[in-house]
C-alpha cells in the first residue's frame, strides 16, 4: 500500500499543467523507498506503512519528490530542466534535512520522555538491606568501609 494518498500529490500539482487521477504504482514506493533510507538512522520508519501511520511531513516530502519525478517525466522532452521541479525538489530535501538533523519535529511521534518520572539507580535503598535475599543474593553488609586499613 501506498504512503501517501491522491490528495496529498495533487496538492503539489498545478492543475492547469499536470492532473493526477491515481498514483503511479511503480513511480510511488521508489520515491518512498529513497525517503525512508534516509530517515532511517533517526526513526523507525518500519511501522510507517500507509497515509494514516506515515506522519504528515514524511508524506508532504514523499509527495513533494513524485510530483517533481512526475514533472520531470513529463517534460522531459524540453531542453532546460524543470524549475518546478526542482524548488519542489530543493524544498522537499531541505524539510528532509531538517528532519534528520532534529530541527524540524514529527508532532505525530509521541514525547520520547512521555511517562518517564524521575531516573532509577542501583543500588536503591531496598537493594542496599544488610541479609542477602533471594532476588539479590550478594547483598549484605558492606565489605569495606572509608578509613578501613587493609
Amino acid at each position: 500500500m501506498a504512503n501517501i494518498d491522491i490528495t496529498d500529490a495533487q496538492a503539489w500539482v498545478e492543475g492547469t499543467k499536470l492532473t493526477l487521477s491515481s498514483l503511479d504504482a511503480n513511480l510511488e514506493p521508489q520515491v518512498t523507498s529513497l525517503i525512508f533510507a534516509q530517515l532511517l538512522g533517526t526513526f523507525n520508519t518500519v511501522a510507517w506503512v500507509n497515509p494514516a501511520s506515515t506522519p504528515r511531513i514524511v508524506r508532504t516530502i514523499i509527495a513533494m519528490h513524485y510530483v517533481a519525478w512526475l514533472y520531470d517525466r513529463a517534460y522531459s522532452d524540453d531542453a532546460e530542466a524543470n524549475a518546478y521541479a526542482a524548488l519542489l525538489r530543493q524544498y522537499a530535501d531541505a524539510n528532509l534535512a531538517g528532519l534528520i538533523a532534529g530541527t524540524i519535529e514529527l508532532s505525530e511521534l509521541p514525547d520520547a520522555n512521555a511517562g518517564i518520572s524521575s531516573p532509577s539507580f542501583f543500588p536503591t535503598d531496598l537493594s542496599s538491606s544488610q541479609e542477602p535475599t533471594d532476588l539479590n543474593p550478594s547483598d549484605g553488609p558492606p565489605s569495606f568501609t572509608m578509613g578501613t586499613v587493609f
